[in-house]
């Protein structure tokens, strides 16, 4: 005879599970989940339990790399937002909006996910966990970054930072220097960029994603002063992690090399990193890279300059207002030094208007 299982003991396990998620305990929350799975199978239905379940089973399987974009994630968020949305309990219309957040992040809809983490934000009192405090605002900081909204990004993941750090959080931490780091290389503090990255770098030796990502972060610090033979040397050591390869951050690493390449005339060389980059970036549906390996193939292996436009038109569609820069002044210093000055103007143009929009202030859209 099967024995049911009470709504508060199901709920305090999801609690138990959500906490181990949030401290990043892969293989305990991996074992609370078989456990919450297994009652599930014993509960009577109940939809706010299944809301919790729902949201909490998203976290983790962002912790796990397995939150695939749309599709079922995007189901599953909008059946407990029915629930939440309809709720007085304060933590579980935080975990919806603060989950749908990082839904919306996954999948490059940067100013959504700040719409909806502003939303959890006013909820953000309700969650008496420290670390999920700093998880917060660690992906508010990210997500302001990843719209170039320096200011407001610096100071959410200083407060991460200080808040990792008294965690004992030292893989986090280093995320967050990393993230400084990139602020500093990308508002042309390079000396600065070098420092913070630097004492990432040192600490980061026992993670080995963590480490990698710091050494990208100087290779692109050092591509943005153009000291390219330096940036072909991080790229590369970054090619080295093998477990790496074959994720996201491996194509964006395998494109970066190729690129540096290219700016080293190096075309032989570049063009199978290329070719490899820009299958990994339509493999993983990634907007950025797929309209960077577009750019790069037009400017520098076809001379079809048509492919640039397109590639910035795309990235402007999605408010990519830093990369569109980025762009536009590597084809305008390539047109310079080719002696092509009316492409180099129109190219110039381009990027001083994305930079005044990366003075505008809000993340709506």
């Amino acid at each position: 005879m099967t024995v049911a299982v009470s709504p508060e003991k199901a709920g305090a396990t999801i609690a138990e599970w959500y906490s181990c998620i949030i401290a990043r305990s892969v293989e305990q929350a991996s074992q609370l989940k078989a456990k919450v799975d297994a009652m599930f199978k014993q509960i009577e239905k109940n939809e706010r339990l299944l809301a919790y379940y729902a949201l909490v089973n998203f976290r983790y399987r962002l912790m796990c790399k397995q939150a695939s974009q749309g599709g079922a994630d995007d189901e599953m968020l909008k059946r407990a937002g029915m629930v939440a949305e309809e709720s007085v309990d304060h933590l579980l219309k935080y975990l919806y909006y603060f989950s749908c957040g990082q839904n919306e992040f996954v999948n490059e809809r940067y100013r959504s996910a700040i719409t909806l983490f502003r939303k959890a934000e006013r909820l953000l009192e309700y969650v008496e966990n420290k670390e999920e405090e700093a998880e917060f605002h660690y992906y508010m900081g990210l997500s302001l970054y990843r719209i170039s909204q320096y200011p407001f990004a610096g100071s959410y993941i200083e407060e991460a930072l200080v808040e990792f750090n008294r965690l004992g959080n030292k893989e986090r931490s280093i995320h967050c220097q990393t993230i400084l780091g990139g602020i500093y290389s990308e508002t042309k503090q390079y000396d600065k960029a070098v420092l913070i990255l630097n004492e990432a770098l040192a600490a980061a030796h026992p993670y080995p994603f963590s480490k990698m990502a710091v050494l990208r972060a100087l290779g692109l610090n050092a591509l943005r002063y153009h000291n390219y033979e330096q940036a072909r040397q991080w790229f590369e050591k970054t090619l080295s992690y093998h477990e790496f390869q074959h994720t996201l951050i491996g194509v964006k690493n395998t494109y970066n090399l190729a690129n540096t390449l290219y700016r080293l005339n190096l075309p032989q060389h570049a063009a199978p990193y290329l070719k490899k980059a820009a299958i990994g970036a339509e493999f993983y549906r990634n907007k950025e890279y797929k309209a960077r390996c577009l750019a790069t193939r037009g400017l520098y292996a076809e001379g079809n300059y048509a492919l640039i436009d397109k590639a910035i038109e795309q990235l402007d569609t999605e408010g990519f207002d830093f990369e569109v820069d980025e762009l536009a002044e590597e084809a305008a210093t390539y047109f310079e030094q080719a002696g092509h000055t009316t492409l180099a103007l129109k190219y110039l143009k381009i990027a001083y208007h994305a930079k005044q929009n990366l003075f505008k202030l809000g993340a709506g859209q």
